[in-house]
């Protein structure tokens, strides 16, 4: 447990700068670029997603958990052959989609009605096949437990995509608009990771043996590339429906393509902000729980279970009354943009569901149970098609993130009822977590009520700084005094 402790402190500490840094940029793009192109950029990237979904998806996850089972078994040698396997297939499936892309251009220009994101689409349509070689090289290092490389050269790229588009911006080099700078950095970003991750391969033994194993790979990666591209295409569907709705409902096309850029590129990033890490324990657990399950050790992966799930939730909930205090000031001031703050208190408790079901999900995939995720996915994209159609009418851009909350909650009960099926949870476990979502909803209440209070005499930032200090500290005292954490830990204390 204490090396498990060690990785997974080592990947937040990483995976948290790496985050902040991408956020702290993104509020300067926001700023310089406006909604409107920001909006551009969320259209676009949901596309581009959704065959990257094809090229990529499964296969890291699928290399890292095979990776790790034959080590596990002291297979070293069809490591290098998964490895290979693993390449070979994402490479193939990059080269026919960007062939058919240039072969039948009216594909992107059927599926954008603005022009902008036609263009911005084929600038960065090459970042397929430098993203697919990152994502590959990665997951080997993260099947072989190599958490430092992994989270480090993931910090690297976001340093390198920052600098790059910064110098893109402010010389406009080549004659590059500031339009087009971002994606651009994107690219040229990519290809420098990719050297890089392949001089790192290199350095820590890596090689490549025939590919003999892409049947066993494709079988295992299928049903997981096929959820993700489900996922992909309900984002590129919410991208390209929601803001076509509220257009129909009354918006003209730049506030509605406004209204979705604060939405999905202002307040959304910050309710992403728990992932990073409850991340960073899904990038530990899954060779971890690889390893237990191919060695048969039922009690090692209870344990470890019970106590992913209980921190997801403790996480989250942490995070929920934080933002039910000081969420509307803190993107307000961030953004400069009042309207996105407003929304932050009315969607903050979508993150709980989002960082549980996540969890649940990794759980099941490391276990191989990438057939029951998908059919529990399915379900889940039927509840956020059918909300994203009838509720715009009545709730407007709320309807992102109502068909967002419908969806992970779905797939949170599906998720989690399929775990307690395979694996029996610890009574502990559950009554934790149902304590922390109990306590959750009353105190990010009343925390937000209290705020709302102050902030008539105190300024937004010092509200902000108040509220949030208040509600960390509220809840911490819970968790101590609930004897749910150890005290000075962060990890669920263990169940004896």
């Amino acid at each position: 447990m204490k090396r498990i402790i060690k990785a997974f402190a080592l990947v937040t500490v990483l995976s948290c700068f790496t985050r902040f840094l991408s956020f702290v940029f993104k509020i300067y793009l926001s700023r310089l670029l406006g909604a409107e192109i920001l909006g551009v950029y969320q259209i676009t990237f949901s596309l581009f997603s959704l065959f990257a979904c094809l090229s990529m998806s499964g296969i890291p996850v699928t290399l890292s958990r095979l990776t790790a089972e034959e080590y596990a078994l002291g297979n070293d040698k069809t490591v290098s052959g998964l490895f290979s396997s693993a390449m070979l297939i994402s490479l193939s499936i990059c080269t026919i989609i960007i062939a058919v892309l240039a072969i039948f251009p009216a594909i992107p220009k059927a599926l954008f009605s603005d022009e902008r994101c036609v263009k911005l689409f084929y600038v960065m349509l090459p970042m397929l096949v430098t993203s697919s070689i990152y994502s590959i090289v990665r997951g080997w290092f993260w099947g072989k437990k190599e958490f430092f490389t992994f989270s480090v050269t993931e910090l690297i790229e976001e340093i390198i995509k920052i600098a790059f588009t910064l110098s893109l911006l402010m010389t406009g080099i080549f004659g590059i608009t500031k339009f087009y700078s971002y994606a651009i950095a994107m690219i040229i970003s990519d290809i420098v990771m990719v050297v890089i991750l392949f001089a790192c391969f290199i350095y820590k033994g890596g090689c490549a043996k025939r590919p003999l194993y892409a049947k066993k790979i494709v079988k295992s990666a299928t049903p997981l590339t096929i959820t993700r591209l489900f996922g992909s295409l309900m984002s590129a569907f919410l991208s390209l429906v929601i803001p076509a709705m509220l257009v129909k409902y009354g918006l003209d096309t730049q506030s509605a393509t406004a209204q979705f850029g604060r939405a999905g590129g202002m307040v959304m990033p910050i309710l992403l902000a728990p992932t990073s890490v409850v991340g960073a324990m899904t990038v530990v657990l899954i060779p971890e729980l690889a390893e237990q399950n191919k060695k048969n050790s039922p009690k090692g992966l209870k344990t470890k279970i019970s106590t992913a799930v209980e921190f997801s939730f403790i996480i989250s909930c942490a995070f929920y009354i934080i933002f039910m205090a000081c969420g509307q000031n803190f993107v307000s001031l961030i953004y400069h943009d009042a309207e996105a703050g407003s929304y932050m208190p009315k969607v903050a408790l979508l993150m709980i569901p989002l960082c549980v079901n996540n969890m649940a999900i990794s759980i099941l995939n490391s276990l191989g149970k990438e057939k029951q995720t998908f059919l529990s996915h399915l379900v889940c994209c039927a509840v956020l098609a059918i909300t994203t159609l009838v509720a715009p009418k009545y709730l407007g851009i709320y309807s992102y993130f109502l068909a967002l909350a419908l969806f992970h909650t779905v797939g949170t009960v599906i998720n989690l009822t399929m775990i307690a099926r395979i694996v029996e949870p610890e009574r502990r476990c559950a009554l934790h977590c149902l304590a922390c979502l109990t306590f959750a909803c009353v105190a990010g209440l009343g925390m937000s009520a209290l705020n709302n209070l102050i902030q008539h005499v105190l300024t937004p930032a010092i509200c902000t700084v108040i509220s949030g200090a208040l509600s960390f500290g509220i809840f911490v005292a819970f968790l101590l005094g609930f004897k749910i954490v150890d005290i000075g830990g962060f990890l669920p204390k263990k169940s004896r």
